[in-house]
């Protein structure tokens, strides 16, 4: 699964500070043991240096070295059973004097033979959602907290009302959610300001992120900066933005068509929608303007993607910020 770099660089940091501080409670641990029982680190001293006594036998260059090797293995074995009885008598387990570890199976490095520990998966969850919600209010922007009430509950154009298509997005976008996949299909959010396009994106990004995969969300416009910036920098990796948000798990691309639009942004926007598909990566777009509107900022390439391999949501009401504002004015 693919995470940014600073969520990986953020979650390494965690499970190190975690495997540095089982180490440090050991050494601690070890050393009041052994203040206490100095027999304890003589026999840690002696069994240190019965590798050196192999190694001396191994290289003596005598012809039968069975007898020596034994006796030395014998000796370390009988050190070793001295030490578990001074454990025993000062009613202490076998492994007290091993780390603690939070994870037991890799020892809090993060991996066992090769592949990434379940704990470490945990952990870039963790920190996947607490770096989303430094910068967008993830908490708040739940599934429970998204009320239809806030919406007209008359029909006017259509049979109906905003509340009704609004109670439908919300469980299409509930369902998407609990079902989500890397095999799951693209969304087109769309309709005016305040309508909820941002509270169900984040919604969807805070469950899709407990289910352990990688989200990349942000504006259009932010997205665009910072890859405009590494492309014409002079950093070592120019592509690292792009990259990221070509082959992430989801990536929601918020606020499309508000962005300043040149022949670059309009490329690497291409980019990242063709890219996406072709990898069957799920994206999740959310834009004030309609088809025709988006038609008039981009060119057909962008538009027939977005109208072909979209399920598109029609966010309607009214604004639900002012709604809210003016709610708080009656109640106060």
């Amino acid at each position: 699964m693919s995470y940014s770099r600073e969520v990986y660089e953020s979650a390494k940091s965690r499970i190190d500070a975690l495997r540095q501080l089982a180490i440090r409670e050991n050494e601690e641990r070890r050393r009041e043991f052994v203040a206490i029982n100095p027999e304890y680190a003589e026999l840690d001293r002696k069994i240190a240096q019965t590798s050196i006594e192999l190694t001396r036998v191994m290289l003596s260059g005598q012809k039968d070295i069975t007898d020596a090797v034994a006796e030395i293995r014998d000796n370390n074995l009988a050190m070793q059973q001295r030490q578990a009885e001074i454990l025993k008598e000062n009613g202490c387990p076998p492994d007290f004097l091993e780390p603690k570890f939070h994870c037991p199976k890799c020892r809090d490095t993060g991996f066992v033979d090769g592949k990434t520990c379940a704990c470490f998966k945990e952990i870039l969850q963790k920190t996947a959602y607490d770096e989303l919600n430094k910068s967008t209010p993830l908490e708040l922007c739940s599934f429970r907290s998204f009320s239809i009430d806030f919406y007209p509950d008359k029909a006017e154009s259509s049979n109906l009302s905003p509340r009704q298509i609004m109670d439908r997005v919300k469980k299409g976008c509930w369902d998407y959610a609990n079902k989500f996949t890397t095999d799951s299909p693209n969304l087109l959010f769309q309709g005016g300001v305040g309508l909820g396009k941002t509270h169900l994106s984040l919604a969807i990004a805070g469950k899709v992120i407990s289910k352990g995969y990688g989200v990349i969300y942000g504006s259009a416009q932010n997205f665009f900066n910072s890859i405009e910036a590494e492309h014409f920098g002079r950093g070592d990796d120019k592509q690292y933005t792009l990259n990221l948000l070509k082959s992430c798990d989801l990536l929601i691309l918020d606020d499309l068509g508000t962005e300043f639009i040149t022949q670059f942004t309009t490329a690497t926007l291409y980019d990242i929608i063709n890219t996406r598909i072709l990898r069957r990566r799920p994206t999740i777009i959310s834009t004030n303007f309609n088809i025709e509107g988006l038609k008039k900022k981009y060119d057909d390439r962008i538009t027939s993607r977005l109208s072909g391999n979209y399920l598109r949501y029609q966010f309607v009401g009214s604004d639900v910020r002012i709604t809210l504002k003016v709610k708080k004015r009656v109640e106060n």
